[in-house]
């Protein structure tokens, strides 16, 4: 079996996954469209943008989160490597000035 038919083999097999994907996207799409539009759509409405704005609510509180963890991680390789730093360099300026 050479290269290029099983690099074709894989391209059709890829295209038939991404295909089935597609189409069974379209059938929920539908499917979600149908039932909003069968059931109440103000309600409906009503609770995705409660969820919405859950949503923004706690992704904001751990954005902060995560700003302050990565903020003290900086500030604690900071610390731990900051005087290791300015030793070598008063050993150095020792060493130049004998």
């Amino acid at each position: 079996m050479s290269a290029e038919s099983r690099s074709r083999g894989w391209q059709r097999w890829r295209e038939t996954v991404f295909a089935t994907c597609t189409a069974w996207l379209i059938l929920q799409n539908m499917a979600l469209l149908a039932l909003v539009a069968w059931g109440h759509p103000g309600s409906a409405l009503a609770a995705g943008a409660a969820i919405a704005k859950t949503a923004i609510t706690l992704s904001g509180q751990l954005f902060v989160l995560m700003r302050a963890v990565a903020l003290g991680l900086a500030l604690a390789a900071y610390l731990v490597h900051a005087p290791v730093m300015e030793l070598r360099n008063e050993s150095r300026e020792g060493r130049h000035e004998q």
